[in-house]
């Protein structure tokens, strides 16, 4: 992406703590994009991309209402490699496109723009971004937070299988921000960061 203000990419792995990074940054600059908000809105009850869900994987993954049960979804994409690479197959291009839109919308602003996607280079997204800040953690940290989420470590484990190796993500980033203490020292870090970004 060529422009005079950058794209920052934010992504990491499950648990590392990159929506709060993302949610502090948020506040710091106005232009701001949530991969996962954009798939929940495309995925909202009367939109083509349930329809297709629920055509897909049946009606199980249907709450009452007819929204969709994310829960139910997690539970059989988590567990079948080759369903949860069928879910990507019909959400990962909308969610591109998507995010595309808002990015070339922001860009007229000429204004630093944030996005974050917990799949940024699972989805090869990581070009819509001119700097990628991957925040991580160690393991044993991922899953005692997902665990404190109401999460059973069988379901974090599956969940950091599930994405690209943290240290590959951490081999691909322009900036790594390691969350291994405090909320108070990664709130620190943060706001040196986007110090940094503000002066680009």
């Amino acid at each position: 992406m060529n422009a005079n203000k950058p794209v920052i990419g934010i992504t990491g792995g499950l648990a590392t703590g990159k929506s709060t990074v993302a949610e502090i940054l948020k506040k710091e600059f106005k232009y701001y994009i949530s991969a996962d908000e954009v798939a929940g809105n495309i995925v909202k009850k009367g939109k083509p991309a349930l329809k297709k869900l629920v055509k897909v994987f049946g009606r199980t993954v249907l709450a009452k209402g007819g929204s969709l049960d994310r829960k139910q979804l997690a539970g059989i994409i988590f567990n079948n490699y080759k369903k949860r690479k069928l879910l990507e197959k019909i959400l990962h291009p909308l969610v591109i496109a998507e995010i595309k839109r808002y990015i070339t919308q922001f860009k007229i602003k000429n204004r630093i723009i944030i996005f974050e996607a917990p799949l940024l280079f699972e989805a090869r997204m990581e070009k819509m971004a001119d700097i990628i800040v991957v925040v991580a953690s160690s393991k044993k940290k991922q899953v005692q937070r997902f665990i404190k989420t109401g999460h059973s470590r069988k379901d974090s484990l599956l969940r950091i299988k599930a994405q690209l190796p943290l240290k590959e993500k951490i081999k691909k980033a322009d900036i790594v921000l390691y969350n291994n203490g405090s909320l108070k020292e990664l709130k620190k870090n943060v706001k040196s960061l986007a110090k940094i970004l503000k002066e680009l």
